[in-house]
């Protein structure tokens, strides 16, 4: 039996030690009313001693094996990120709820697939810290391999979220799902939103400022735009990576080279933080051409919303992706893979639109 240590093993070494003073005790007592002598006394105390002693350190060892409620979140991207750190504190709450603490893995480079892998690595060499975890990734197509190598060798419950990492249900591997809005659908609700919005206006002309990643996003409301309204002009950006001072860069370099006379009537961002960095150039901008210019984002973050209540300016209406249920729901999942229990391997939830009256 490995040497009690006060510091290591505190509560081990002092109800060991507890425990044992009494069975000599009580041992040394029996003996003597017993008539034993006092060596075969000694004997008899110090076996039950050592049987007692490693009874208690067997206890302690099978407590010590059991898989600790810790769970990780890797997630795709952080810097500027309020939709992300939005989510890190609602899944932050739902771990908490079931008692299950939160390990955070965020890359040193956002929506790089190499920073994610070396995340996966870390986490499959250290797979008895977790019961299990939730991914958020990005570059899906260059990481597939990785996730599927990571889920083999960790053989943990894991959901994914955001970014759908395999493209059929069998792909999945086993004990994974996946929780999440459909990043097309998003993309068509703002177009239909501006279908709405610009219907009747001579040859409309629509910006879209958007990413590589969900790239999805723009192209399907595109494809509403120019269904809905056959005349309209569309023109997409996909370099501001969700990022609002690209955003405001690029809708400023749009501005500079519009016609005289040409006119912007709407703007469509992926992402509310960019939504938030077309704001800004259109504030600084103060032309005729984005006199009645609307914007409209993705995501639902706090500050967007609440600049959409004022009705004041530019942005009036956000496609809302649900932290909290995302966050509830994903958590819920983990817990009954965890538990063994049997899961939908998709899970698709119903964007919302939010928009200003």
């Amino acid at each position: 039996m490995a040497r009690l240590d006060r510091d290591r093993t505190p509560a081990l070494f002092a109800v060991t030690t507890s425990v044992l003073s009494g069975v000599v005790l009580a041992v040394l007592t029996k003996g003597l009313q017993l008539g034993l002598s006092a060596g075969a006394t000694l004997f008899w105390a110090a076996l039950v001693s050592a049987v007692v002693a490693v009874a208690f350190r067997a206890a302690f060892a099978v407590k010590a094996r059991k898989r600790p409620d810790t769970a990780f979140l890797m997630t795709s991207a952080f810097e500027q990120k309020y939709y992300v750190a939005a989510l890190v504190q609602q899944v932050h709450r739902a771990l908490d709820r079931e008692d299950i603490d939160l390990v955070l893995k965020v890359p040193d480079r956002d929506y790089d697939a190499g920073a994610q892998a070396h995340h996966l690595r870390r986490i499959a060499s250290k797979k008895q810290c977790y019961l299990g975890g939730i991914i958020v990734a990005g570059e899906v197509a260059r990481l597939r391999d990785d996730l599927a190598a990571f889920c083999r060798e960790a053989r943990l419950p894991v959901v994914f979220s955001d970014l759908e990492p395999f493209p059929t249900e069998s792909e999945y591997p086993d004990k994974t799902a996946f929780l999440g809005y459909d990043t097309g659908e998003l993309g068509e609700l703002a177009g239909q939103w501006l279908v709405a919005q610009l219907r009747g206006r001579d040859r409309p002309r629509v910006l879209i400022i958007a990413s590589r990643e969900h790239d999805s996003r723009q192209k399907r409301c595109e494809k509403v735009l120019r269904s809905g309204l056959p005349d309209v002009d569309v023109t997409t950006d996909d370099r501001c990576e969700f990022v609002r001072s690209r955003a405001c860069n690029a809708v400023r370099a749009h501005l500079r080279h519009l016609e005289p006379g040409r006119r912007l009537d709407a703007i469509f961002c992926t992402n509310d933080e960019m939504a938030l960095g077309a704001v800004d150039a259109l504030a600084a901008a103060e032309s005729a051409a984005t006199r009645a210019t609307v914007v409209i984002g993705v995501d639902g973050v706090l500050e967007a919303r609440t600049l959409i209540d004022t009705g004041a300016g530019p942005l009036r209406a956000t496609v809302v992706q649900d932290t909290h249920r995302l966050a509830v729901g994903a958590v819920d999942l983990l817990v009954k893979m965890h538990r063994g229990d049997a899961v939908p391997r998709r899970t698709i939830l119903n964007a919302e639109l939010y928009e200003a009256g």
